[in-house]
């Protein structure tokens, strides 16, 4: 309280250094607590008391897809996003997709951000209006990816999608993954649950050589009408990071990895818990 105090009566920033002294407490303490009034400042717009009872303002996001998804898994995701981020190389420039999983990823960015762990100095823009509010309050370089917005994905698409961004590394959520074993030409493939995005993430993933697919194991095994993934994925460096697989799904990655490495992709897979 004293330092939301402070920072609503000060006109001008103040140095980190100095307001730990006036609060008399460690710089590590000021920058914890920024980080908790930005998660709280960001979902709750005021607080009501009508008729003896007390209640937040929440300026939740689109009710939709992405939405629904929010609840589900939720520690799943948190591990997820935190061996993603460490994956991340520092002075990188990424494009980060937009889903419930990656959405969380934004959060571990901005919060590693505000603490100024690593990585440093990266660049991620995003076609996910809820990850671009988060990296902005992380203070992390970004922009937008696409041009149409889509309430129900809180994200935004594009029929014929050209940028001047060109990032090393994808981090992307999927719908669905299908693991697939035997001579399939194309054993991995991802899936959206919207045709819009599917075409989309197709253009986007195209020029870019490294993949990071972000998904909780819900989604292992799982098939949705629309593909982005298969054979677009050829020539790629993919990283699958979920939260566990069962034995079966582990030998069947293990065989998937030898069968990627001859077709020249690059593949391999990590569970967060």
């Amino acid at each position: 309280m004293q330092l939301l105090e402070t920072l609503y009566r000060q006109s001008e920033p103040k140095d980190l250094e100095e307001l730990a002294k006036s609060l008399k407490c460690d710089m590590r303490t000021i920058r914890r607590d920024i980080e908790s009034l930005q998660e709280i400042l960001g979902k709750v717009q005021g607080i009501e008391l009508r008729r003896g009872r007390v209640s937040a303002n929440r300026s939740g996001f689109s009710a939709g897809y992405f939405t629904a998804q929010l609840e589900t898994g939720a520690d799943a995701k948190e591990a997820i996003a935190k061996a993603v981020v460490a994956l991340l190389p520092e002075n990188s420039a990424i494009a980060l997709t937009a889903g419930s999983t990656t959405y969380a990823i934004a959060q571990r960015i901005r919060r590693n951000a505000i603490a100024d762990e690593s990585p440093r100095n990266l660049i991620v823009f995003t076609n996910s209006l809820p990850a671009l509010h988060e990296l902005i309050a992380g203070d992390v370089s970004t922009g937008i990816l696409g041009e149409i917005y889509a309430p129900d994905d809180c994200a935004f698409h594009s029929p014929e999608f050209r940028s001047a961004f060109q990032p090393s590394i994808a981090v992307v959520g999927a719908s669905g993954v299908l693991l697939q074993n035997g001579n399939n030409p194309a054993p991995l493939d991802l899936f959206s649950h919207r045709a819009e995005e599917a075409a989309f993430l197709k253009q986007l993933l195209k020029p870019i050589p490294e993949l990071i697919v972000a998904v909780d194991s819900r989604k292992l095994g799982k098939r949705h009408p629309w593909s982005f993934g298969g054979a677009a994925l050829a020539g790629k460096s993919v990283t699958l990071i979920t939260d566990s697989v069962t034995d079966e799904q582990r030998h069947l990655l293990d065989a998937m990895s030898q069968q990627l490495a001859q077709q020249g992709t690059p593949f391999r897979y990590q569970t967060a818990l």
